[in-house]
C-alpha cells in the first residue's frame, strides 16, 4: 500500500515535523520566514487538524489545497479548513503572517456559533485565496503583529485575548472577501452540520477509524435526521441533494488523493471504501468528467 497523506491531530505534531516547536498544541502565530522549508513537512502533501488564516507580505510560493493549485505572492491571504490536503512548494523568500488554531481552542472559548459558519470562506472545499489593496495589507499587518505581541507576552489571558483578536481578524478578513464565495442561508445550522460530518468522514477515514462506506443513511442518522427530509432541506438550501453533495465530495478527495498521491488507481478506490476498481473508474468518470487514469495525464500536461 503508498504512503498515505500525513494528519497532523495538533500543532506540536505538526510543527515537531517541521524542527519547531510551540507553547500552545492548539494555537500559534509565526511569520513564514522563521519556518524552515526545507524540513520533511514541506516534502509531501499533509493535513493538519487546525484552520489557518495567512498574509503573505513578499516572496512567492505554491500552496496546492485539494486539488486547486495557488500560486500566491504578496497581497494574497488565504484560508485553509482541517480536512484540506495542503502542499506547499516553489518557495522563494517567502514572508508575511500564517496563524493556527485548532477546533478545540475554538471549542474552549464557547463561541455563540460554528467557525464555519460565521466564516464562510472555511466551508469553501478547495480553500479560499483574496487579494489584497496596499491599505489592507497595512491594516492586516499591523494587527498580525498585535496578535504576535500578545502571544509572545507573559499576560496570564492572552489566549483568551487572542480569540477576541482572531475574531476581529477573521471578521475584517470576511469583509474582505466578500463576494468570493456563496453564503448559505437560512436552516444554516442544519447545512453547516452536514458538511461537518462530511469532512469528519474523511479525517477519520485517513487515521483509519473507519471502514464503511459514506452514505447518505449513515450521514443522516449521525443527524438524528430522515434522509428524505434531509435531502429536501439540503435541495432547498443548497439546489444539490445529500446524495448529489456526497457524491461530489467523495469525487473531491479522490481527485486529491489521484493529485496528491502516487497510490494506484486501485488502491485509491479500495481506500475510499469502493467494492472494486471499475466501479470506482464509473463513478469518477461521471463525477469528474475523466477516467481516473485520464486525470492524471490531465495533470502532467498542465505541468
Amino acid at each position: 500500500m503508498a504512503e498515505k497523506i500525513p494528519y497532523y491531530n495538533n500543532l506540536s505534531e505538526s510543527f515537531q515535523s517541521a524542527d519547531m516547536t510551540v507553547l500552545n498544541p492548539d494555537f500559534e502565530l509565526i511569520k513564514f520566514e522563521d519556518i524552515p522549508y526545507d524540513s520533511k513537512l514541506f516534502k509531501q502533501p499533509f493535513r493538519l487538524n487546525a484552520f489557518i488564516a495567512a498574509l503573505v507580505t513578499d516572496g512567492s510560493f505554491t500552496l496546492n489545497i485539494n486539488s486547486q493549485v495557488y500560486h500566491l505572492e504578496r497581497g494574497n491571504m488565504y484560508f485553509t479548513a482541517p480536512w484540506h490536503i495542503r502542499h506547499y512548494h516553489e518557495i522563494k523568500n517567502w514572508k508575511g503572517y500564517i496563524i493556527f488554531f485548532t477546533p478545540q481552542y475554538v471549542f474552549q472559548q464557547k463561541p455563540a456559533r460554528t467557525i464555519t459558519t460565521e466564516f464562510p470562506f472555511y466551508q469553501a472545499e478547495s480553500g479560499l485565496t483574496t487579494k489584497l489593496s496596499e491599505e489592507q495589507i497595512t491594516a492586516f499587518e499591523q494587527l498580525f503583529t498585535d496578535m504576535q505581541g500578545v502571544l509572545r507576552s507573559d499576560n496570564p489571558d492572552r489566549y483568551k485575548m487572542l480569540f477576541h483578536y482572531t475574531n476581529i481578524l477573521l471578521f475584517n478578513a470576511k469583509a474582505a472577501t466578500s463576494g468570493s464565495y456563496t453564503v448559505t442561508k437560512g436552516n444554516e445550522t442544519v447545512v453547516s452540520q452536514f458538511m461537518n460530518l462530511l469532512n469528519g468522514y474523511f479525517i477519520e477515514l485517513n487515521k483509519g477509524n473507519i471502514k464503511e462506506e459514506l452514505t447518505l443513511k449513515a450521514v443522516a442518522e449521525g443527524m438524528h435526521l430522515h434522509p428524505n427530509y434531509l435531502s429536501n432541506l439540503l435541495k432547498d438550501q443548497t439546489g444539490k441533494s445529500a446524495s448529489q453533495i456526497i457524491r461530489e465530495r467523495v469525487g473531491l478527495e479522490a481527485q486529491a488523493l489521484l493529485k496528491n498521491t502516487n497510490m494506484t488507481v486501485a488502491e485509491v478506490a479500495y481506500y475510499l471504501q469502493f467494492t472494486d476498481t471499475s466501479n470506482f473508474a464509473k463513478f469518477f468518470k461521471n463525477v469528474a468528467g475523466f477516467s481516473p487514469s485520464g486525470f492524471r495525464e490531465s495533470l502532467r500536461e498542465k505541468v
